[in-house]
């Protein structure tokens, strides 16, 4: 077991480097996008180059996340700094939501009377944008391995890759053809894009903040293996909730009729660690006085 810990800890450190650099390069690829994009007055091209700031401020947060988490437990943050990426992705989502608005707005402003676009400067800061999104995608691929955090980033710039090729190709259309049209629609596609995004991942983060139970988790089936458990007479008063990513966590009363307490705790955590990997419990044992006013007036 000591050797598996030393050895994530080794991919850790390992990992931050490239991170680092993933980070450096995506921020420069959003100044460039856009200040390309005023110049080129190309609503496509800022909203590129802000779905890539979205990315590097998620590296951002999984760097700093991973460098707090080493920081041991204290008396006063006894949980650990576990919860700050947690805090800050729900902040992040949150101006993310008002930056896709305001891209629809000024996306849907140009449909009527779509401005004359640099379509050749597009292009050519897509391309660049392309290429630096599959490279930020191998510089963090071995770190998605051991992360859900990284491996989610990894997979955005994955997204923003085929973004970038959508802007290309309204790029070409505009080079091409005149069509300055395909720069609002498609600056419409990049706003419903990042909303998609934001949806998909803002609800296990707001969960989080909330302590709701654990994604997945069936607090009716823990209280079912706690009552089966040998010297458990019932179990009640169950709470479920997400310490971060990685953790989770329960608080419990077991009405025990005698016996080994100890035991009896003991095999609780050992269950709810092993069967529902909930590894930090908090169990209070009770005498078997009024077990049936629990029953009744338990919550699942």
């Amino acid at each position: 077991m000591g050797h598996s810990h030393d050895h994530a800890h080794g991919h850790h450190h390992h990992g931050d480097a490239a991170i680092g650099w993933a980070v450096v390069v995506n921020l420069a690829l959003t100044a460039a996008q856009i200040a390309g994009g005023y110049a080129a007055d190309s609503t496509a091209l800022i909203a590129d180059g802000i779905h890539n700031l979205s990315d590097a401020l998620a590296l951002v947060l999984a760097f700093g996340a991973r460098r707090l988490s080493r920081r041991a437990a204290t008396p006063d943050w006894s949980y650990g700094w576990g919860r700050a990426e947690i805090v800050a992705a729900f902040v992040n989502y949150l101006a993310l939501i008002g930056i896709s608005v305001w891209l629809a707005v000024e996306a849907l402003s140009r449909l009527a009377d779509p401005p004359q676009v640099a379509g050749g400067l597009v292009m050519g800061l897509a391309a660049f944008a392309l290429v630096v999104d599959l490279a930020t995608a191998a510089l963090v691929f071995r770190a998605s391995k051991d992360s859900a955090n990284i491996r989610a980033a990894f997979l955005h710039n994955l997204a923003d890759a085929a973004v970038s090729v959508a802007v290309i190709l309204g790029g070409a259309l505009i080079w091409a053809f005149g069509w300055n049209l395909a720069d609002p629609i498609l600056t419409l596609a990049i706003s419903a894009v990042i909303g998609w995004h934001i949806a998909m991942e803002i609800g296990p983060v707001f969960r989080t903040l909330m302590l709701a139970a654990p994604p997945g988790s069936d607090p009716g089936a823990v209280l079912s293996a706690l009552r089966d458990l040998p010297g458990v007479a019932d179990a009640h008063h169950l709470h479920l909730w997400q310490i971060d990513e990685k953790r989770a966590a329960a608080s419990v009363h077991l009405v025990v009729d005698g016996g080994n307490h100890f035991a009896v705790t003991r095999a609780a955590r050992d269950m709810l660690a092993h069967r529902f990997a909930i590894p930090h419990a908090t169990i209070e044992i009770e005498p078997p006085e009024g077990c049936a006013d629990h029953k009744a007036h338990d919550h699942p």
